[in-house]
């Protein structure tokens, strides 16, 4: 199964007071820790006397080096080729290293600090149009930017990859729901239907991966202020990284589509899509919201402590999935492509 070893390894076990020790001695950094929330890591807020904040991730004892190293040097990469893209930026270490380790008892700790952004959480702000068109133009430049991006760490198997949705088909006799069951086994047969025999023809690149509404900062002007967590990031279907982001942005009733139209439109105005990727687009939605039902209700019975935060996007994706279904795909795509090649805001199919 992929990513087995990281779905079963536990996260580092790191206290406050260890933080605060190891923020001074590798990075000669004097602040006051705070925990943060995550899937596989241990995450930390570090804030300093004069108010700058940054981000301390100590990294699972299962993440290949290959991997660590590609995050650190995508950052990098990114903060070259567009520089007032709003991402973090990765903090060296005394010794200029940008993954260094320490040792702590039993255990080998690695770890990266990168800047903290500021910003609310999209979560926590309302989907304006305007920032739904910001988000989706920023989200182009971020994919611009990664465009000529390539590093060996970035081929890795990933639960959260669309593309290795089909050897999760094992898990769906788990859920309890029996209309969860349903539905996710029958996107599982559409991906194998349209999806999977195209693969080979969609542009891959690297790309985020994980553009949910707790990885957005946004500012009371409703701009975005931060795109954060790269933790997901691998070399994908380009498309994929534009389909994950939409099934969060998904309304209720009539307005299942109001937040995604704007967003698709400044998307495609800088990064136009191709037929083939708007004929799929429908399909990788509903994918996405398929491994948000799937995967973190299998990560809760392993990690039941951890239970609150992996489930907290559980109820909107299958909310979002039961009302997606009964619409012809293909009604939901020649949508998309009217938005973006007339311009035109929301009409319900």
């Amino acid at each position: 199964m992929a990513e087995a070893s990281l779905l079963t390894s536990d996260a580092p076990q790191v206290s406050l007071p260890q933080v605060q020790q190891i923020a001074a001695e590798l990075y000669g950094l004097q602040g006051t820790p705070s925990g943060l929330a995550g899937e596989r890591d241990s995450n930390f807020r570090l804030l300093t006397a004069n108010n700058q904040g940054y981000m301390l991730r100590f990294i699972n004892a299962a993440e290949q080096p290959a991997e660590m190293a590609f995050q650190s040097a995508m950052l990098a990469h990114i903060a070259r080729q567009d520089s007032t893209l709003p991402v973090p930026r990765v903090v060296t270490s005394l010794q200029g290293e940008t993954t260094p380790h320490y040792p702590m008892g039993e255990q080998r700790l690695t770890l990266r600090m990168v800047t903290y952004l500021p910003g609310t959480p999209q979560v926590m702000m309302p989907r304006t149009t305007a920032l739904m068109r910001n988000l989706g133009d920023t989200l182009a430049r971020l994919d611009l930017a990664l465009s000529n991006f390539a590093h060996p760490g970035a081929d890795r198997s990933l639960l959260w990859n669309l593309s290795e949705m089909p050897q999760m088909a094992s898990w769906i006799a788990h859920l309890a729901d029996p209309a969860q069951r349903e539905a996710v086994a029958t996107v599982l047969a559409r991906y194998q239907q349209d999806v999977a025999p195209q693969l080979s023809q969609l542009r891959r690149q690297v790309i985020h991966n994980d553009l949910n509404p707790h990885n957005v900062l946004v500012t009371a002007e409703h701009q975005v202020a931060g795109i954060i967590d790269f933790g997901d990031a691998l070399q994908a279907p380009l498309i994929n990284e534009l389909a994950t982001a939409l099934a969060y942005q998904l309304g209720q009733g009539d307005d299942l589509f109001a937040a995604v139209l704007p967003f698709i439109q400044a998307y495609h105005a800088r990064l136009p899509l191709t037929d083939r990727e708007f004929a799929l687009l429908p399909t990788l939605i509903a994918c996405r919201l398929a491994l948000t039902i799937l995967i973190p209700q299998r990560r809760a019975v392993l990690y039941p402590q951890n239970r609150d935060y992996l489930l907290r996007n559980l109820p909107a994706a299958w909310r979002s999935l039961a009302q997606l279904m009964p619409i012809p795909f293909t009604q939901i795509s020649n949508l998309f492509r009217h938005a973006c090649q007339s311009g035109r805001h929301h009409q319900e199919p």
